[in-house]
Protein backbone atom coordinates (compact mmCIF):
# COMPACT_ATOMS: atom_id res chain seq x y z
CA UNK A 1 0.00 0.00 0.00
CA UNK A 2 2.46 2.29 0.73
CA UNK A 3 4.87 1.10 -2.53
CA UNK A 4 1.71 2.44 -4.16
CA UNK A 5 1.02 5.29 -2.78
CA UNK A 6 4.79 6.11 -3.53
CA UNK A 7 4.25 5.29 -6.97
CA UNK A 8 1.41 7.62 -7.15
CA UNK A 9 3.33 10.15 -6.40
CA UNK A 10 6.14 10.09 -8.31
CA UNK A 11 3.93 9.77 -11.26
CA UNK A 12 1.76 13.01 -10.08
CA UNK A 13 4.93 14.58 -9.89
CA UNK A 14 6.30 13.39 -13.29
CA UNK A 15 3.13 14.41 -14.72
CA UNK A 16 3.00 18.15 -13.91
CA UNK A 17 6.55 18.66 -14.31
CA UNK A 18 5.84 17.27 -18.30
CA UNK A 19 2.67 18.92 -18.96
CA UNK A 20 3.00 19.83 -22.85
CA UNK A 21 1.39 18.66 -25.32
CA UNK A 22 2.21 15.99 -27.00
CA UNK A 23 1.13 14.03 -31.07
CA UNK A 24 0.18 10.48 -30.41
CA UNK A 25 -0.63 8.18 -33.01
CA UNK A 26 -2.97 4.59 -32.35
CA UNK A 27 -3.55 2.88 -35.46
CA UNK A 28 -4.78 5.16 -37.69
CA UNK A 29 -5.62 8.01 -35.51
CA UNK A 30 -3.80 11.02 -34.47
CA UNK A 31 -4.05 12.53 -31.22
CA UNK A 32 -2.78 16.02 -29.55
CA UNK A 33 -3.25 15.54 -25.87
CA UNK A 34 -1.16 16.83 -22.97
CA UNK A 35 1.84 14.54 -21.43
CA UNK A 36 -0.12 14.44 -18.27
CA UNK A 37 -2.89 12.45 -19.86
CA UNK A 38 -0.81 10.18 -21.35
CA UNK A 39 0.99 9.56 -18.45
CA UNK A 40 -2.22 9.63 -16.28
CA UNK A 41 -4.08 7.43 -18.19
CA UNK A 42 -1.05 4.63 -18.59
CA UNK A 43 -1.03 4.42 -15.47
CA UNK A 44 -4.63 3.55 -14.29
CA UNK A 45 -4.58 1.06 -17.16
CA UNK A 46 -1.70 -0.95 -15.81
CA UNK A 47 -3.33 -0.86 -12.56
CA UNK A 48 -6.49 -1.96 -14.15
CA UNK A 49 -4.33 -5.17 -15.86
CA UNK A 50 -2.65 -5.85 -12.42
CA UNK A 51 -6.06 -5.69 -10.69
CA UNK A 52 -7.73 -8.45 -13.20
CA UNK A 53 -5.14 -10.27 -13.12
CA UNK A 54 -4.73 -10.39 -9.04
CA UNK A 55 -8.42 -10.99 -8.92
CA UNK A 56 -7.96 -14.14 -11.40
CA UNK A 57 -5.16 -15.30 -9.28
CA UNK A 58 -7.37 -14.90 -6.20
CA UNK A 59 -10.26 -17.04 -7.64
CA UNK A 60 -8.63 -19.97 -8.76
CA UNK A 61 -6.93 -19.91 -5.01
CA UNK A 62 -10.05 -19.56 -3.79
CA UNK A 63 -11.43 -22.53 -5.91
CA UNK A 64 -8.55 -24.54 -5.63
CA UNK A 65 -8.94 -24.44 -1.67
CA UNK A 66 -12.63 -25.34 -1.85
CA UNK A 67 -12.18 -28.02 -4.27
CA UNK A 68 -9.56 -29.73 -1.49
CA UNK A 69 -11.85 -28.87 1.64
CA UNK A 70 -14.49 -30.88 0.14
CA UNK A 71 -12.17 -33.99 -0.86
CA UNK A 72 -11.33 -33.22 2.80
CA UNK A 73 -14.49 -33.99 4.16
CA UNK A 74 -15.38 -36.85 2.08
CA UNK A 75 -11.77 -38.60 2.82
CA UNK A 76 -13.01 -37.84 6.48
CA UNK A 77 -16.30 -39.45 6.22
CA UNK A 78 -14.38 -42.54 4.81
CA UNK A 79 -12.10 -43.13 7.43
CA UNK A 80 -15.31 -42.76 10.00
CA UNK A 81 -16.69 -45.64 7.83
CA UNK A 82 -13.51 -47.61 7.94
CA UNK A 83 -12.59 -47.22 11.56
CA UNK A 84 -16.38 -48.35 11.96
CA UNK A 85 -16.11 -51.10 10.00
CA UNK A 86 -12.63 -52.12 12.09
CA UNK A 87 -14.28 -51.69 15.05
CA UNK A 88 -16.99 -54.36 14.11
CA UNK A 89 -14.49 -56.67 12.88
CA UNK A 90 -13.10 -56.65 16.33
CA UNK A 91 -16.08 -57.17 18.30
CA UNK A 92 -16.63 -60.17 15.97
CA UNK A 93 -13.92 -61.81 16.91
CA UNK A 94 -15.16 -61.52 20.62
CA UNK A 95 -13.06 -58.42 20.93
CA UNK A 96 -9.67 -59.89 21.47
CA UNK A 97 -7.76 -59.69 19.03
CA UNK A 98 -4.82 -62.25 17.60
CA UNK A 99 -1.22 -61.10 18.11
CA UNK A 100 -0.48 -63.47 14.79
CA UNK A 101 -3.48 -61.73 12.71
CA UNK A 102 -2.14 -58.03 11.62
CA UNK A 103 -4.93 -58.25 8.74
CA UNK A 104 -7.49 -56.22 11.63
CA UNK A 105 -4.79 -54.38 13.89
CA UNK A 106 -6.62 -51.26 14.85
CA UNK A 107 -6.34 -48.39 12.16
CA UNK A 108 -3.62 -45.89 13.15
CA UNK A 109 -2.69 -42.59 11.05
CA UNK A 110 0.33 -44.44 8.85
CA UNK A 111 0.78 -42.52 5.13
CA UNK A 112 0.39 -44.91 2.75
CA UNK A 113 -0.04 -44.58 -1.53
CA UNK A 114 -3.32 -43.12 -2.04
CA UNK A 115 -4.28 -46.08 -4.20
CA UNK A 116 -8.55 -45.84 -4.79
CA UNK A 117 -10.56 -48.81 -2.62
CA UNK A 118 -13.89 -49.47 -3.08
CA UNK A 119 -14.85 -47.74 0.35
CA UNK A 120 -12.98 -44.51 -1.30
CA UNK A 121 -14.96 -42.29 -3.24
CA UNK A 122 -12.93 -40.07 -5.98
CA UNK A 123 -13.13 -36.55 -6.78
CA UNK A 124 -13.36 -35.55 -10.61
Amino acid sequence: MILTAIVAVLVAILALQNSMMVDLTFFMWNFRLNLVLVVLLSVICGFLIALAWGIKVKTQSMWKVRKLNEQITLLEDDKRILREKVEQLIKAQGGVMDPADTSTTPVTPVKTDPAPSATVRKLN
